[in-house]
């Protein structure tokens, strides 16, 4: 069970991972989906939207802005807006969701009215200037109410009078997204460049979704999309499986020789992070998959390199599997990690560390080489759901693991601790 009092959690090691995994909806496509129809005309229908920390920002964020929701998560009636975001007054309350943070950044600065957005403790760590600066070439006035370039951040917006605008994907392709969105409320077709884009798959998600909700966007280069002004249509939206979540799962049955099942998982999935599959049976997992799920069937795994700049969300679930791996893996395209809900890069490496294995992080890429034996210890996810659960991946087979504020998971899976026990049960 997870504890309520963030006291540290041991969890099971030592046993087989088998069964049928039930794995929570996209966080991803949830926040994308609730945007969309609280701006959109008429009554959306959302289903199987993921009820989390996160995605209740961005619901209350939208709701403070006018739209209307009803009707239990699973089944979510949405009255939207019907164009552009309405200004409260209030400020609008991002938590700890950085996605909630960077996507209503890019859509107030291309609203008329002023917006101020507050963060949490953790959430002002992460930057946003690259997004600002790429507003203040709109004309939008962005400023910095504590720290330069973090939260909490006032926009002043207006619809935007430009063909084209350039925004640093370097660092994340929230602020991509954000401004695809900002631009549907723009004077004129506006042309949206990345430059030096970074997880990749997640614009291509926003482009989606949009797509879905009758918004008019097409691809006009590598790394550019035009969007042409006006508010979505409403319609019914289905939320994917979380593919991020179900990593977890996946690689507890390679690392411990179990057999585990994800229904809902597709290698054709809109996440990115559906990648994972691929990357198991590169490890050297047995996959099988059909129209209605993935298994994953474990065995002796090998070391590989692969580059992560398109799914950062499953690197500590991949340094969890190179522990067990015969040979070392590395893994590259990986800076965009430091800038995370923690500094992920050196956050996977002191874990392997702590644990006895070898870990060496670069600017870029994190080499990991696999030890005869681990001991365990206490470990602090820093806050970051994506770190305890991979942290659990690796207690499976290291005894003695501690995993501090353990809840911290409720920003994405609520019943993670539930799910994790019963699959070892």
């Amino acid at each position: 069970m997870r504890p309520a009092d963030r006291s540290p959690l041991e969890p099971p090691c030592g046993r087989t991972a088998r069964g049928s995994a039930a794995v929570p909806p996209s966080k991803s496509l949830t926040h994308r989906a609730l945007i969309l129809s609280g701006l959109a005309r008429g009554t959306s229908r959302i289903i199987g939207a993921l009820d989390s920390g996160d995605t209740r920002a961005t619901r209350e964020a939208l709701a403070s802005c006018g739209a209307a929701y009803s009707g239990p998560w699973e089944d979510l009636s949405v009255a939207g807006i019907g164009g552009a975001l309405r200004s409260g007054g209030a400020p609008l309350l991002c938590g700890d969701s950085g996605t909630t943070l960077r996507l209503f950044m890019g859509l107030c600065g291309g609203c008329h009215g002023r917006f101020v957005l507050e963060a949490s403790a953790q959430l002002r760590r992460r930057p946003v200037g690259g997004l600002g600066d790429a507003l203040e070439k709109a004309g939008v006035s962005v400023s910095y109410l504590a720290s330069e370039g973090c939260a909490p951040v006032r926009i002043e917006g207006h619809p935007w009078d430009l063909s084209s605008l350039e925004a640093d994907g370097s660092l994340s392709s929230q602020f991509v997204s954000g401004l695809l969105l900002g631009a549907l409320f723009a004077r004129r077709p506006v042309e949206i460049h990345a430059r030096g884009l970074v997880s990749r798959p997640y614009a291509e998600m926003t482009v989606s979704c949009m797509d879905a909700f009758g918004a008019s966007v097409s691809r006009s280069g590598p790394d550019a999309w035009t969007v042409s002004p006006g508010p979505p249509r409403a319609r019914a939206f289905r939320v994917e499986p979380d593919a991020s979540s179900a990593s977890y799962f996946l690689a507890a049955a390679a690392v411990t020789g179990g057999e585990v099942r994800v229904e809902g998982i597709r290698r054709s999935m809109v996440q990115g992070d559906a990648a994972f599959v691929g990357l198991m049976e590169r490890f050297g997992a047995a996959v099988e998959e059909d129209d209605r799920g993935v298994t994953v069937r474990g065995g002796p795994l090998m070391g590989i390199e692969a580059d992560v700049s398109d799914i950062p969300d499953l690197m500590p679930t991949l340094g969890a599997v190179a522990l067990f791996a015969e040979g070392p893996s590395r893994f590259t395209g990986a800076a965009h990690l430091r800038y995370k809900e923690s500094d992920r890069l050196s956050a996977v490496a002191e874990a392997i560390r702590a644990l006895g294995g070898e870990a060496d992080a670069g600017d870029d890429a994190l080499t990991i080489r696999p030890a005869p034996d681990y001991r365990g210890t206490h470990l602090d996810p820093r806050g970051d759901h994506r770190m305890a659960m991979a942290t659990a991946v690796m207690a499976a087979r290291i005894p003695g693991i501690r995993i501090a504020d353990p809840d911290c998971v409720s920003k994405s899976f609520p019943g993670f601790w539930r799910e994790w026990e019963r699959l070892f049960g």
